[in-house]
């Protein structure tokens, strides 16, 4: 059909063949923006030439119109930018107006919701600052697009012109298409034909996230392979989006259920998609969020006591794209570039599209309205990651700011929330590894993590990983309020702790932890509000001598810096006593390792100052609560 097309095209481009070769002549000699002019003028030239010869009765499907957008030309789509404003050409596309569209057209074609852009200079000798001046612009539509899957590009380099397909791992890139010869014009117009004719989902945009004219709204398809049931929900707002057009692409609303009779509370979900990756095409993903999280709520669902302190999935699966009217199938790389040689895609990995569906939505830490709360939440969620680890074997292995959250009760009481088990690990294959992976959110990542040492990944790095999250938040300020008058000064012993390499931030780590003078003196009394987060200070001191400096564990297992073996008389008698690594062989002198080995136990010690705080500061806010 395309073929036919791009012939009955071509037949038409004939008669005037002689006007797009003076297009072309005046593009070769001419400046950027008669460039775009005539990258603008060609598409529009094809797009009408199609709605004369794809006729309703030779195809069952009329052609989406392409769009050509022109900053030089058009103020309208130019004034709905929306951080779009570097795009110099871009193309939209215009379709049949119906009650459920997946292609972005809710304000009408505009630089925001284009279908792709188009890169574009003088020379075909520029084309690798087309390449990056095109991947700035295609980061713009995935982060503006919810429905977007993945992104098609061009670049315009004099007469030249290369289509760019944006994968999550690479940039695949066509042949040359010289516009300055019959054979490139052609090929030229063949792949606007192909645009105009495919399906939407080839185009990039996700089937199953859909807006609906009728009501307004867009809505997200979120299938469940264990009931083999789609559940629908109405999208309210966009919590995270992509930060990256490439790797996983991790995105997160937050939506309600489509069905709802109106005498139950709407019940609000936490939507989140990425692209997982698999070791080979058809193997399972490397790391199966939505197989821990199903092991978690069996485990734990019927634990009154821990509801709402942990991600309970409602619903989650492999993203259902449609492949026909009748017919969808599993979403993964593999089919999006099931039309390009093998040859091409040999070092590119393999993903699927997962999406789950969890609750409760929680807030962000920075909403916490006192250190109190911040201490009962950090509390609730460390009591959850322990109960994870002991009862469903699962090392979470990612704290950071965004992934420790909270719930208020409609009396304004708090309960911590523990999201995101994209990272987390069954501990039972931990075991099986020689060396860990470095995972984690790098300013958070425990001293062994940054390493990527031999010692074994227990529930003691998250602790740590902890420690870190509180120093910084007490360096920056706890919440919103506090965070706007705060000032980071770059000179703080907590940057090394966020700037530089992964060897360098270990290294800041373990001087400053090693010695408490320099703990006291160099973090906590860099604290923003020293007095008002006296109590945050005194937890951290305390969590710190518990995990470093626990007094169960002799001097081998104390501190960041291995042992001193010219200390031997004094690490002998000391072994000979009741410490707990009293059997643990004398050459062993990394405290890291030593600790590894009763974390369990350094865990009870660390929940207990969690809790005592905890329940402190459930009776200062009771107190407030009174007083006002």
């Amino acid at each position: 059909m395309v073929s036919n097309l791009a012939s009955g095209i071509k037949a038409v481009q004939d008669e005037q063949e002689l006007e797009a070769k003076c297009y072309v002549d005046d593009m070769a000699a001419g400046a950027k923006e008669e460039i775009c002019l005539w990258a603008s003028a060609f598409i529009g030239f094809v797009a009408d030439q199609l709605e004369v010869v794809a006729t309703p009765k030779s195809h069952s499907a009329k052609p989406r119109r392409l769009i050509a957008l022109n900053q030089l030309e058009s103020a309208a789509a130019a004034a709905n930018v929306d951080g779009c404003s570097c795009i110099d050409v871009a193309i939209a596309t215009e379709v049949d107006s119906t009650s459920q569209v997946s292609e972005s057209q809710i304000d009408g074609p505009c630089f925001k919701n284009a279908a792709l852009s188009i890169g574009v200079k003088r020379f075909p000798s520029e084309q690798n600052r087309a390449y990056w001046q095109l991947a700035q612009r295609t980061h713009t539509l995935h982060s503006t697009q919810i429905n977007r899957r993945f992104a098609w590009g061009l670049t315009v380099c004099g007469t030249h012109v290369r289509a760019c397909l944006f994968g999550n791992d690479d940039i695949l890139t066509s042949e040359v298409m010289d516009v300055a010869t019959e054979s490139g014009r052609k090929q030229f117009v063949t792949l606007l034909v192909n645009w105009a004719m495919c399906e939407s989902q080839r185009l990039g945009y996700d089937s199953t996230i859909r807006y609906n004219g009728e009501t307004g709204q867009w809505e997200i398809d979120v299938w469940d392979d264990e009931s083999r049931v789609t559940h629908t929900y109405i999208h309210e707002r966009t919590l995270f989006d992509t930060s990256s057009q490439f790797g996983r692409r991790t995105r997160c609303f937050i939506a309600s259920a489509k069905e709802n009779s109106g005498e139950q509370p709407v019940q609000k979900v936490l939507i989140k998609d990425a692209w997982a990756p698999t070791e080979f095409p058809g193997s399972e993903v490397v790391r199966d969020e939505l197989s821990n999280l199903r092991t978690i709520r069996d485990k734990l669902g019927a634990d009154d006591v821990l509801a709402g302190t942990y991600s309970h999935l409602e619903a989650g699966g492999v993203v259902q794209q449609m492949q026909t009217k009748q017919r969808t199938a599993d979403d993964t790389t593999v089919s999006i570039f099931a039309d390009i040689d093998s040859a091409v895609l040999e070092d590119v990995p393999d993903r699927i599209y997962r999406r789950v569906a969890t609750t409760p939505v929680g807030e962000q830490l920075k909403s916490v309205r006192s250190v109190d709360e911040l201490i009962v939440v950090v509390s609730d969620v460390m009591a959850a990651h322990t109960a994870i680890v002991r009862r469903c074997g699962i090392l979470h292995r990612d704290l950071s700011t965004n992934n420790i959250m909270f719930c208020r009760d409609d009396d304004g009481m708090i309960r911590g929330l523990l999201i995101d088990f994209d990272n987390a690990v069954l501990q039972s294959d931990l075991h099986n590894e020689q060396r860990p992976d470095q995972i984690g959110t790098f300013p958070y990542m425990s001293i062994g993590n940054l390493e990527q040492s031999s010692v074994k990944r227990t529930a003691l790095d998250d602790w740590e990983s902890l420690i870190y999250i509180l120093c910084w938040l007490g360096t920056i300020g706890i919440n919103r309020e506090d965070q706007t008058n705060v000032e980071i000064r770059s000179d703080l012993t907590i940057c090394h702790w966020h700037d530089g390499s992964a060897t360098n931030i270990a290294k800041a780590k373990r001087r400053t932890l090693q010695h408490s003078d320099l703990f006291g003196n160099e973090i906590l009394a860099c604290f923003a509000h020293p007095l008002l987060y006296a109590n945050l200070a005194r937890l951290i001191l305390e969590l710190r001598s518990q995990l470093f400096y626990n007094e169960r564990l002799s001097s081998l297992a104390q501190g960041c810096i291995d042992f001193d073996p010219m200390y031997s008389s004094i690490r002998n008698a000391e072994l000979r006593t009741h410490y707990l690594d009293c059997n643990i062989d004398t050459t062993v002198v990394d405290p890291f390792a030593r600790r590894a080995e009763f974390a369990d136990a350094i865990v009870d010690d660390l929940l207990r100052v969690v809790q005592k705080y905890r329940k402190a500061a459930l009776e200062r806010i009771k107190d407030a609560q009174i007083s006002e």
